[in-house]
């Protein structure tokens, strides 16, 4: 059964598959608190790049409506070198780059404060810390990891919502 509610297949098995990963890893480092650590740290940049290939691919998918190959392509192809360390500026962006009204439901849904765009930018600057600080400064848990996906699928069943 599956944990995620997303309509996308490619994304919703994605997603599900770290929450089976989290929940092995908290049977595989019960006892050992510095496994954990180092499995959540692991799951989190996992994690990232799960939203950037799964942003991607709705946008791919919005693109395709088009039914024009040559502005699929360009639109894949420019989302492929422009979204990185996804944030939710960088959503918003690319959201009007299609239509205002786009940019304006996100954003009226997901405020610049609040528990999903908190978790978004948590992941992202997991993955900033561990480049430049490794692991042993971020303290982070698999609930933590646990959390941030939770409310990472919020944010990816409503830019379904928006895209389909």
């Amino acid at each position: 059964m599956p944990i995620v509610s997303i309509n996308n297949t490619v994304i919703s098995d994605r997603l599900n598959e770290i929450e089976i990963l989290l929940q092995d890893s908290k049977k595989w480092a019960a006892a050992d608190p510095g496994l954990a650590s180092q499995l959540a740290t692991f799951i989190d940049v996992y994690l990232l790049g799960v939203i950037e290939e799964s942003f991607e691919l709705l946008v791919k998918q919005r693109a395709s409506k088009s039914k024009d190959p040559e502005v699929e392509n360009y639109i894949a192809q420019d989302i492929k070198h422009t979204f990185r360390n996804p944030c939710r500026a960088n959503i918003v962006r690319i959201l009007g780059k299609f239509s205002d009204s786009y940019a304006t439901s996100f954003c009226s849904k997901f405020p610049v404060k609040c528990a999903e765009m908190d978790a978004l930018d948590a992941v992202l600057g997991h993955k900033t810390n561990l480049a430049h600080k490794g692991t042993f400064q971020l303290g982070l848990t698999l609930e933590d990891v646990e959390k941030y996906l939770a409310q990472i699928v919020t944010v990816f069943e409503t830019l379904e919502q928006i895209l389909s």
